[in-house]
């Protein structure tokens, strides 16, 4: 635990040099994260809201768990490597 606090005061001082500072003229690039930003704010609710077509609406339940399955996988590939002794 007290070696936390030591851990965290370094990487406070060492990370601010390590980043690169914007170039000049950058404004640009902000205003057009800005308006992709706006974009996907406004698009978002209506993907949540999206429906399965009539056909597919008894495959629901699979693909409400779709999404998980990455998850899966990265715990699977942990699990592997604990098994293998981290090798």
């Amino acid at each position: 635990c007290l070696l936390v606090l030591p851990v965290c005061l370094l990487a406070a001082g060492v990370l601010p040099s390590v980043f690169v500072p914007p170039a000049r003229g950058s404004s640009e690039l902000a205003t057009m994260a800005a308006a992709v930003g706006a974009a996907v704010a406004v698009v978002a609710p209506q993907a949540a809201e999206a429906r399965l077509p009539d056909e597919f609406v008894a495959f629901a339940p699979i693909v409400d768990v779709l999404p998980i399955l990455p998850i899966f996988f990265l715990l699977l590939a942990f699990l592997w490597q604990a098994s293998v002794g981290f090798r």
